[in-house]
């Protein structure tokens, strides 16, 4: 539910029938995708040889296969994909299963994507396609993208398409908190042509996340120490925390600080006697989102064509607009009575600590649009030249409520602050943030192979590029506007080297061993010049083991994003304070530094895939990284006492040592170094079971055809396994010169979330027959701590170990109901993310949480449950 105004301070009403309807669903659904996996499984898995030899008499007019370019011929995937396989992951569209993949391999470079032989520079080109499309998919290991123009560093995603597909598809689904109180919609609408190398796709998304309210998952709120209410309250003044009146102390018969203001319309000194020291109460959890409500809204449209028999043209055009709205508390004043109020009963001043009656709104909206045009031309037998331009849009805009006055106001004595409303006395007043960017860029890239070696091709790739951006923002809060604008020129040229080859019979006994070469020169209008430069040595000396080292370096200026966003002041954030061990309300800053320096990045990686049985796709793979950042840009991140103590500066407090401002604007660290070492294993192993087509001599065409129906109707059923055990030998950062390091793995933190993780296993587990199955996600985050002082003295949290499962199972709805049209193309699929609703707890060394780290502060959610249900028609 999204909190209006009208509505926001009770609790989200629930709705059990929702939830009873979903129940049912997922029973009857669970129920259905058990038959057909299970008789899978146990028919019979005999195949005959027949079968096989007879493959080719098949006929297939509806399947046109493109074939792409024999590129890596020669390098073994680390994953290879078919139709069933892909079917298997129950995603719907290309960017979707491509997410998943990268997930398993834990990525975290953006590969290179091919498409039918050509490289497509923007995964917006093919992304919002649906699976269908695809009939296989290879990822390629770390160096193949040399092949394409891509750097020694990154993996290849290779994608051969069918040859002709024209669909129309849709997708809807509803999501909701079992704890109730959230609920998410979104639907998907995509219409698809593909017709040999042309190809056609028009895709809208829709997405609408209800707000969570801090309240509906029983958020305990932190005391202050002005007893803010919307019925209000008397304190002293000028001490608010001393004596309110000695003639409300003589007339209560105790020394009173706080009183009640009563709901009588003209209390008496009497009246507030009677509840001396108590105090009216707002649950202001009730106007305080822990999730905002998000909208937003995407189409994308990209078309494909062959202009010539050598060129190839590739215009995708994207829109997106998106919102997120979130309530931050009331805005609180502190007004001052004087004694020459006729509406005042008190001998002296006093001040009333009153609570808004509207909530403090947060709006932020961003709008952008972006449109690409690519140009493959094949020049000769082994040249490519790849035009690129693009030009992309953004507006953002941000809006955010706070209170009107900082210090107490003086009441004028005309006004009653007493009447029905008192509430209606305190003003709201709204800071705005506005920023715009530009982007465009062009860039042209020759790759081929310009000298045949005695081991095989070698491959060459030389680029350049021109680029213009700007951002311009301005801020009602600081009254300054910003405008940047740059420019860039960058040339780059990259080698891939065989030196010896047993497939090409050199030096055949070192097996295949190429080294590869990539350096990038650029000049920022701004920042002056920058370089990128790796160099990368693949070894196979046997078919069943690929080594592979590397080593780049990097230097980088901000982006002008980071360095020219407007400043945005949030009221009443919460953050924990690690130098007094409170939960407190600040008003945070964010937004741009235009003063960051450029980073510097130096990394090493070593790492293997050793095949052990190619027929079950059974392999190991292991990954060394070293990376040391030097003026690392980072955002200042939330309270840390390392981070308190380094930018003093940069967090306010008052006079009694409240932490009241926090400014967490990005900052330079001096150095950051990391060291992990990830390692797993891969599973895809076929359980038996499914039709088979039957090729029998003599048999007819439409009888061939209807045996073929069959088998893609009941594919045999496969176990499928991932699991990875990443571990972080070392992650110290270095805050500024002159400061010891700050070691995340052994209680240091910049953040509130603890320190580094040493530990963490991810994997996944799967039983599917093609399009229908059940896919277990697995991930277990290690404990952590954090050191932080309270009220001087040492102090350390501890944040628990945390096991995660999501369980997807998907059916083909054409299996479970056979003789249904309905059915036919229509998939259904049940979601439980968080499938244990388990949380991460902390505690210090008493036991106890401190407020900011409630457990639904660390998962507001916990577990939620999907419905999806997909048609292709």
């Amino acid at each position: 539910m999204t909190c209006r105004s009208d509505d926001c301070r009770g609790a989200t009403r629930q709705r059990p029938f929702r939830h009873r309807l979903l129940a049912t669903n997922a029973a009857l659904f669970c129920a259905a995708i058990a038959a057909p996996v299970y008789a899978d499984a146990a028919a019979s898995s005999e195949a005959t040889a027949q079968a096989r030899s007879s493959a080719g008499q098949q006929r297939q007019p509806q399947d046109i296969v493109v074939t792409a370019a024999p590129l890596f011929r020669d390098v073994r995937p680390e994953r290879d994909l078919n139709e069933q396989d892909v079917a298997s992951y129950g995603v719907s569209t290309v960017d979707e299963l491509l997410g998943e993949l990268q997930n398993e391999l834990d990525s975290d470079e953006d590969p290179v994507f091919v498409v039918n032989g050509e490289r497509v520079y923007d995964l917006d080109d093919i992304a919002a396609y649906p699976v269908e499309i695809i009939k296989q998919l290879q990822v390629l290991p770390r160096g193949s993208a040399t092949r394409v123009g891509g750097s020694p560093t990154q993996r290849v995603f290779n994608l051969t398409l069918k040859g002709k597909v024209r669909s129309a598809t849709a997708t809807g689904a509803s999501r909701i908190a079992t704890e109730g109180d959230w609920h998410s919609v979104r639907g998907e609408a995509i219409l698809t042509s593909v017709e040999g190398r042309q190809r056609g796709n028009i895709a809208l998304r829709v997405q609408d996340d209800d707000a969570l309210l801090e309240s509906q998952r029983g958020i305990i709120q932190p005391q202050s120490s002005i007893p803010f209410a919307l019925a209000g309250n008397v304190i002293a003044y000028p001490d608010l925390s001393g004596e309110i009146d000695p003639l409300l102390t003589d007339s209560a018969g105790e020394v009173v600080t706080t009183a009640p203001i009563p709901a009588k319309g003209d209390p008496d000194l009497a009246d507030f006697a009677a509840f001396a020291n108590q105090l009216n109460v707002t649950d202001i959890g009730q106007f305080r989102t822990l999730r905002p409500a998000v909208r937003s809204y995407d189409f994308n449209a990209t078309y494909t064509a062959p202009l010539t028999r050598w060129l190839t043209s590739t215009t995708t055009v994207r829109l997106n607009r998106s919102t997120n709205r979130s309530l931050l508390g009331l805005p609180s004043e502190i007004f001052v009575l004087g004694v020459d109020n006729p509406a005042s009963p008190f001998s002296q001043p006093v001040a009333l600590a009153l609570f808004g009656e509207e909530p403090l709104r947060s709006r932020y909206r961003r709008d952008s649009g972006e449109a690409n045009l690519n140009l493959t031309a094949k020049l000769g037998g082994s040249w490519r030249a790849v035009f690129n331009g693009r030009h992309s849009e953004a507006e953002e805009r941000t809006r955010t409520g706070r209170s009107s006055s900082f210090s107490p106001v003086a009441l004028d004595d005309s006004v009653n602050p007493f009447g029905p409303d008192p509430a209606g006395l305190v003003q709201i007043s709204i800071d705005s943030a506005r920023s715009s960017y530009r982007n465009t860029t062009a860039q042209l890239t020759l790759t081929g192979s310009p000298l045949r070696l005695p081991a095989g091709d070698s491959t060459l790739t030389v680029e350049a590029r021109g680029g213009w951006s700007s951002i311009h923002s301005q801020s009602s809060f600081s009254g300054q506007s910003t405008s940047i604008d740059r420019s860039e020129r960058a040339v780059r040229a990259a080698v891939d080297i065989p030196i010896a080859s047993r497939r090409n019979g050199f030096l055949p006994e070192l097996g295949e061993l190429s080294a590869s070469a990539d350096y990038t020169r650029v000049h920022f209008s701004d920042a002056g010049h920058a370089y990128r430069s790796s160099l990368g040595l693949t070894w196979e000396p046997w078919d069943f083991l690929r080594l592979r080292g590397s080593t780049e370096k990097a230097r980088d200026p901000a982006p002008i994003e980071i360095l020219g966003n407007p400043a945005i002041v949030t009221p009443s954030v919460r953050l924990f304070d690690p130098l007094t061990g409170d939960t407190v309300d600040v008003t945070l800053v964010s937004g741009g530094n235009p003063d960051l320096k450029p980073q510097t990045t130096d990394t090493r990686r070593l790492s293997a895939i050793l095949r052990l049985v190619p027929s079950l796709g059974l392999q190991l793979s292991g990954e060394y990284t070293d990376l040391r950042t030097s003026d690392f840009v980072s955002g200042l991140p939330p309270t840390s006492e390392a981070i308190m103590l380094a930018f003093p500066e940069r967090f306010i407090r008052d006079a009694d040592g409240v932490l009241v401002r926090a400014d967490l604007r990005p900052v330079n660290f001096a150095k950051h170094d990391q060291q992990s070492f990830r390692y797993g294993l891969s599973l895809s192993a076929p359980l038996g079971g499914g039709a088979r087509p039957n090729f029998a001599s003599g048999q007819s065409e439409e009888a061939a055809d209807d045996s073929a129906a069959a088998a893609a109707r009941h594919p045999p059923t496969r176990l499928q396994i991932t699991a990875n055990h990443t571990i972080v030998f070392k992650d110290e950062i270095l805050i500024r010169p002159g400061l010891g390091p700050v070691d995340l793995l052994d209680g240091g933190a910049i953040g509130i979330a603890g320190g580094r993780v040493r530990h963490q296993l991810d994997g996944t587990v799967a039983i599917t027959s093609g399009g229908t199955g059940v896919r277990l996600g697995v991930t277990w985050v290690g404990a952590s701590r954090l050191d932080t002082l309270i009220e001087g003295g040492p102090e350390r949290l501890r944040f628990s170990p945390v096991l995660t499962l999501n369980l997807r199972a998907f059916a083909d709805l054409k299996r479970v109901f056979p003789s249904s049209g309905l059915a036919s193309g229509a998939r259904a699929s049940l979601n439980l993310i968080n499938l244990t609703d388990e949380r991460q707890h902390v505690r210090n060394s008493l036991g106890n949480t401190p407020l900011q780290y409630q457990p639904a502060y660390r998962d507001s959610l916990g577990r939620t449950i999907e419905f999806e249900i997909r048609k292709v028609f």
